[in-house]
């Protein structure tokens, strides 16, 4: 499918219908292309619906659920405006088209959009603001100045001395942890000057977690979450204007690796490379016109361990040591065998 205008943003979801997946590009000059994600055909995408929205989006999401399905698209001029998709009648030509529900107007540039559930909401609408702050965006209405606005909580950025308060902003809420002792409401939040936060957060209250500098040479940006581990829980990836790519658990262990090629987007999650099957994936659209997609990521965990600290999980090789008399409590000795089978096998004379 080709467009004749300068694409913005793009994202998926079920949006149109409860049964199948449907992606939204938007582009600059206001057209929404929602095209159907299920169609077979591997020449073209099958549309479903074109309509004009408004100029400049910069980020969107699809807000799926049991009831009407909603988008909430942020936009240049520092407004997020929250669409409901309407089925039509029968009768119609055009299976529905998207509604304006609610615009809400934020202090600061939106640099990204996500969704977060904390234990008493789901769905939740956040959006970055600059200098490390974010808001929800309620879908209720108070009286400001005797008129009505849709509701805002703030979340203002920490300070920082050193810090630029007008710095870009990435965040991803709704990190999924594997233990009941962490929180069940983190959001992820990086700025453009190599900041990385990891934040507790709910309606009204956040704390952050921890936070990290990171050594970058350039802005950082395209923020992501996926299980790389297969641990059931989240991971941070980002990446950086030369292609270094950072990636970091839970626990602020990070794992870094340079593309080599410098990017101009960036994104991760678990995708589908052969159909049904969903995978950790990186992907990089770079500043020479390509992109680079890879999987096969065969990472058990972010922080690297040492052979002393694996045989922890194996009991059957710690048996087998024992009958020669070598305990795990005895790291001297333990390692003493492990250089020995290592470096110095005996060797079998036929």
């Amino acid at each position: 499918m080709l467009l004749n205008m300068m694409v913005t943003c793009v994202t998926a979801g079920r949006l149109c219908f409860k049964e199948k997946t449907s992606i939204v590009v938007l582009c600059a000059d206001a057209q929404c292309h929602i095209f159907d994600a299920t169609f077979d055909s591997s020449s073209h995408l099958q549309s479903i619906c074109c309509q004009k929205l408004a100029c400049n989006a910069k980020d969107a999401r699809i807000l799926e659920g049991d009831g009407p399905c909603d988008m909430a698209v942020a936009y240049s001029d520092r407004v997020v405006r929250l669409f409901r998709w309407v089925p039509q009648s029968k009768t119609d030509k055009k299976p529905g088209e998207l509604v304006l529900l609610i615009k809400w107007e934020l202090a600061g540039q939106v640099s990204r959009i996500s969704l977060h559930s904390t234990s008493k909401a789901s769905n939740l609408i956040l959006a970055s603001q600059p200098g490390g702050g974010f808001a929800f965006l309620q879908k209720k209405f108070e009286t400001y100045e005797s008129r009505m606005c849709p509701t805002l909580v703030y979340h203002p950025p920490r300070k920082n001395p050193n810090q630029n308060t007008e710095t870009r902003t990435w965040l991803v809420g709704d990190l999924r942890c594997n233990t009941a002792k962490q929180s069940t409401s983190l959001i992820g939040l990086c700025l453009a000057d190599g900041t990385l936060q990891l934040i507790s957060a709910d309606l009204h209250q956040s704390e952050a977690m921890w936070s990290v500098s990171l050594p970058v040479n350039g802005e950082l940006f395209g923020l992501s979450k996926f299980d790389l581990t297969n641990s059931d829980a989240d991971e941070l990836a980002v990446c950086c204007w030369d292609g270094s790519t950072y990636i970091c658990n839970q626990n602020a262990d990070i794992l870094h690796f340079p593309v080599g090629q410098a990017c101009q987007a960036f994104t991760a999650g678990r995708l589908a490379i052969s159909p049904k099957v969903n995978v950790p994936v990186l992907v990089y659209a770079t500043c020479e016109q390509s992109t680079l997609i890879f999987y096969n990521l065969d990472v058990n965990s972010v922080p690297s361990y040492s052979l002393h600290n694996a045989l922890s999980n194996r009991p059957d090789v710690l048996e087998k040591f024992a009958k020669y008399h070598i305990s795990y409590s005895d790291p001297i000795k333990l390692r003493k065998a492990i250089r020995f089978l290592l470096y110095h096998p005996p060797r079998h004379h036929h």
